[in-house]
């Protein structure tokens, strides 16, 4: 008889008189190694991690994070456990679970705040924000969800700002969130995430875009017949300081076609405005808003007209 059986014949005889032990015993074969039963936990964590990161780098990874689970129910004050919740983010983001992965990557920052990874994960974070700011759909119950989900990128970026306010990511994840409102057409929001942004990092380079985007968000949704112009008048001023402090801007171009745009519409609606007075002889009130554009609003193809009206009814009305 070989060895290896004698060895085997060895083990079972061990094991026979004890059926509790057998029915928790880890078996090992050539083709699988050492498999523990449902539950089972190696004997120290470091060699739990080892066991369940040795399915990571096979690609097994539901097994991979069931393992991890394990030394973070029986390890969860090791040093290995920060390790162990990392990477059951990792298994999430592998089977492009991007949501799931974001959750477990923020309770590894969150858990286990004095992780090496801690800026690894933020920028994994980062990078999941992205993907929903750039439209992808999320997976929901398994499936695709139906509609784009940038208001996960709100809750991201958000987190990283909470997190790590003054980490390599929180600035830029600042700006991102931003970026996010406007895309859910979240003006207000918008413009907060920027202002903070200014007040939180002044010296950031990426101060000169924040002050265009709030500009481009106060501009949404305005210039509505009988609606309140004071939205356009904050964007107007927006765009005026960013053109005068940002004249080498990247976005100093636009900006000031936004302005010439804007400053259109604006003295368009001022137009409108007067001829209503003037249709209802209320002639005084007319005369005030030709006025204003032609002082306000010179640069502009509406100045002309009004200048043409004041022509014709300040000599009979004042």
């Amino acid at each position: 008889m070989s060895s290896r059986w004698v060895w085997c014949f060895s083990l079972l005889v061990l094991l026979a008189g004890s059926p509790a032990r057998l029915e928790a015993a880890w078996v090992w074969s050539p083709q699988t190694g050492w498999i523990g039963p449902a539950g089972a936990v190696k004997d120290t964590p470091q060699a739990q991690l080892d066991y369940a990161r040795s399915f990571f780098e096979k690609q097994e990874y539901d097994r991979a994070r069931i393992e991890m689970k394990k030394l973070l129910r029986h390890y969860k004050d090791s040093r290995e456990a920060a390790e162990a919740q990392y990477y059951v983010g990792r298994c999430h983001e592998a089977k492009a679970d991007y949501y799931e992965a974001f959750r477990e990557y923020r309770r590894t920052i969150q858990i286990y705040p004095s992780t090496s990874r801690f800026n690894e994960v933020l920028e994994r974070m980062a990078q999941i924000g992205n993907y929903f700011l750039s439209g992808k759909k999320r997976r929901l119950l398994g499936t695709a969800a139906l509609l784009p989900a940038r208001d996960k990128a709100v809750e991201i970026f958000h987190a990283i700002v909470e997190d790590g306010p003054f980490s390599q990511q929180g600035e830029l994840a600042q700006y991102k969130l931003g970026l996010a409102h406007l895309a859910l057409g979240e003006y207000e929001q918008a413009v907060s995430a920027f202002q903070q942004l200014i007040e939180r990092y002044p010296s950031s380079p990426l101060v000169d875009d924040a002050r265009f985007q709030i500009a481009q968000a106060s501009l949404k949704g305005t210039f509505k017949p009988g609606y309140d112009q004071s939205p356009a008048d904050q964007a107007i001023g927006e765009l005026e300081a960013f053109v005068q402090e940002y004249p080498t801007s990247d976005f100093s171009a636009q900006a000031v076609e936004r302005l010439h745009v804007l400053l259109e519409r604006r003295a368009a609606h001022e137009f409108q405005v007067a001829q209503w007075y003037e249709r209802r002889t209320l002639y005084p009130s007319a005369l005030i808003y030709y006025q204003d554009i032609v002082e306000h609003y010179a640069g502009t193809s509406w100045a002309p007209k009004a200048s043409a009206r004041l022509a014709i009814l300040q000599p009979i009305f004042q």
